[in-house]
């Protein structure tokens, strides 16, 4: 089994919390530059968590790992059919994983993005993925887009996911625990692969969005030049969870979680972040000696309550 077609080079991954201009800054990038970047998909990692193998061998291989991916619900947004990814494999040879990833991308790319000379996928899942990744795409690069972690709660509590019908996230504690993990890996990324990662900051973007675009032009290695092309936004989204990105940024809009937010969600994130709020230069708006006891009382309640779940398994007391 083999590919019968030539395939587009390692893409690079655009990594980042939710609702942190992700969509935003793929859509600047598609008009800007000769650049192709496909609706969020989780399916590589899918196949990587679900295919156990490290090659397509035969005729119900391929049927497997066509099922995994198209087990993710928002691979649909690819508009690609099995027929389509078939019909370029032979059953001659053997597959590598990679080449069956590369192929699905290569397609997306002729179709929607012909004259793009890059490729680009999205998902803040690739991150944790990273070594796994770096093994099947070792040219990889990475784009992650920060914004100020609060700003990012404010627009979750305020926005719709499309699979639950429900708010992102409600609980600044959670909230902030996932911005931090998140910039974690981000960090991880950038020291694990040098020259590999291009960070770029919200805020920054929006207001500067021209210089933006020219920076990571330079880093992916092409030229900007304006396009006709747009980032494709699925409709089952709906009209107000991406209103904004076709429109010009909303610059005043920066610091609107200070009026959005109460102060006790905001003391509540600032308690749980403020480590990372301070590296990424975000000011705090309380005392930075009241949050980082609050800090220290948050870490001590969170080792209580796990030892507490640890010996409460160790007693099998848990189990009832």
């Amino acid at each position: 089994m083999a590919i019968n077609k030539s395939l587009i080079e390692d893409p690079f991954l655009l990594v980042y919390d939710s609702r942190s201009g992700s969509t935003f800054l793929s859509n600047l990038l598609v008009k800007s530059a000769p650049i192709a970047i496909a609706p969020e998909s989780d399916f590589i990692s899918a196949i990587i968590q679900n295919y156990r193998q490290k090659i397509i061998t035969d005729k119900q291989d391929l049927e497997n790992i066509l099922e995994i991916t198209f087990s993710d619900q928002k691979f649909s947004d690819w508009n690609l059919d099995c027929d389509e990814i078939y019909k370029y494999i032979q059953l001659n040879s053997p597959t590598s994983i990679r080449d069956f990833i590369l192929l699905i991308c290569t397609l997306y790319k002729e179709k929607k993005f012909p004259d793009s000379k890059v490729f680009g996928i999205k998902k803040s899942t690739y991150l944790k993925l990273h070594r796994t990744i770096n093994k099947l795409f070792p040219q990889s690069k990475f784009i992650s887009i920060v914004r100020d972690g609060r700003a990012v709660f404010n627009s979750k509590k305020n926005s719709i996911y499309s699979v639950t019908g429900k708010p992102f996230e409600t609980n600044p504690y959670s909230a902030a625990l996932e911005w931090s993990k998140i910039l974690k890996l981000i960090r991880e990324v950038d020291q694990n692969y040098p020259g590999r990662m291009a960070i770029v900051q919200y805020e920054q973007m929006i207001q500067e969005p021209e210089a933006t675009v020219k920076t990571l032009c330079q880093f992916l290695g092409i030229k900007s030049s304006e396009t006709n092309n747009q980032y494709s936004i699925p409709d089952r989204y709906g009209k107000d969870l991406h209103k904004n990105i076709h429109k010009e940024p909303l610059v005043d809009r920066i610091e609107a979680w200070q009026q959005d937010l109460s102060d006790r969600e905001i003391l509540a994130f600032e308690v749980v972040s403020h480590q990372d709020l301070l590296l990424e230069s975000y000011e705090l708006l309380h005392s930075r000696v009241v949050v980082t006891m609050l800090g220290l009382f948050w870490k001590i309640f969170l080792y209580v309550k796990v030892c507490l779940k640890e010996f409460l398994i160790w007693t099998g007391i848990k189990q009832y």
